[in-house]
């Protein structure tokens, strides 16, 4: 099969694509810098945002994989990050159906959905987001809206929406897996209340690959694994390295009392937060109960036990010297 693919340097695509590789497709990768090259892979560069370029991109594809996105946790509407989620998903789609693609996979995000009640049972039905418009969240649910309003005879659409994606084969790191290393290391004094629901980057790879032939045209499917607290990942950090890691849990009025003060900083410095209203708010306002039984049922996705995959995660980043 030969495959377009946007967003496949980052974290997802990195495990993505020797899979794909592996199984015989043909790549047609789009990168904004150049790569080294590799066989069966076609780098392509050029602007997401220009229609013609899109169009000479996805020309001859059978399937379309879109995971390129800016991502922000900013504390106001990010126009810039807003336009190009969702214009570059509707060019794509565009595209695709005049190309003739086959089937199109749109990588979207578990906070394109509304995550309160907190409590209750979320899955594929639940409303999008109503959080602050023009934010990652919002663009994430508009653009996923919109490429599955694409489906029809002349293409087939699933939106594929994981959770806070862990696991090993983590080069930059992520933020997720810079935090990994730094509670291992002991540089962080403190961690803040609340958790979310982390999933196998492993096993996202697996269902994306095995939605090019599976799951339901104009379906879209949540990649969850395990809901967990900050101090829970913590200690089980501290279990696999078989050394107490004390971190206290700041109390929630201390963190958002802070936040002046961090943003002071960050304008002294010119880099971003150490974090933002709305990043906090994704600790404390995210759901405890996600489903993913449509996704085990109808693409064979298995997220298997976060505790495994933080062992293979610390292995990877020792075995990679990002770890002593």
């Amino acid at each position: 099969m030969k495959i377009a693919i946007t967003g496949a340097t980052g974290y997802i695509g990195s495990v993505l694509t020797p899979l794909l590789l592996a199984q015989g497709h043909q790549l047609s990768i789009h990168a904004r810098k150049t790569q080294p090259p590799v066989t069966g892979i076609t780098y392509v560069y050029g602007s997401l945002s220009d229609p013609d370029f899109v169009s000479s991109f996805v020309a001859g594809m059978d399937a379309v994989i879109h995971m390129a996105a800016v991502i922000s946790v900013s504390d106001t509407p990010d126009m810039d990050a807003f336009h190009f989620n969702t214009t570059t998903t509707r060019l794509l789609t565009e595209a695709a159906q005049g190309a003739s693609v086959r089937r199109f996979l749109f990588i979207s995000s578990i906070t394109a959905y509304e995550q309160s009640p907190y409590d209750v049972l979320m899955n594929e039905t639940r409303p999008y987001t109503q959080g602050m418009r023009y934010s990652y969240d919002h663009s994430k649910a508009v653009a996923q809206e919109a490429a599955l309003a694409c489906n029809g005879p002349a293409l087939e659409v699933i939106a594929l929406a994981p959770t806070a994606v862990i696991g090993p084969f983590d080069q930059r790191p992520s933020l997720i897996g810079d935090a990994v290393i730094r509670i291992y290391r002991g540089k962080i004094p403190a961690i803040f209340p609340g958790g979310v629901d982390f999933v196998d980057v492993r096993q996202v790879a697996q269902a994306i690959a095995q939605a090019l032939t599976a799951g339901t045209p104009g379906q879209a499917y949540i990649l969850s694994g395990e809901w967990m607290t900050l101090k829970t990942l913590s200690s089980h950090i501290a279990q696999i390295k078989g050394k107490r890691i004390f971190l206290p849990v700041l109390p929630l009025w201390l963190v958002m009392g802070l936040l002046p003060l961090v943003r002071a900083f960050s304008r002294l410095t010119g880099g971003a937060p150490f974090y933002t209203k709305q990043s906090v708010y994704n600790l404390i306002r995210s759901n405890r109960k996600i489903d993913n039984s449509k996704a085990r049922s109808e693409l064979g996705f298995n997220p298997g036990s976060l505790t495994a995959t933080l062992q293979d995660t610390i292995a990877w980043f020792k075995e990679n010297k990002m770890l002593p």
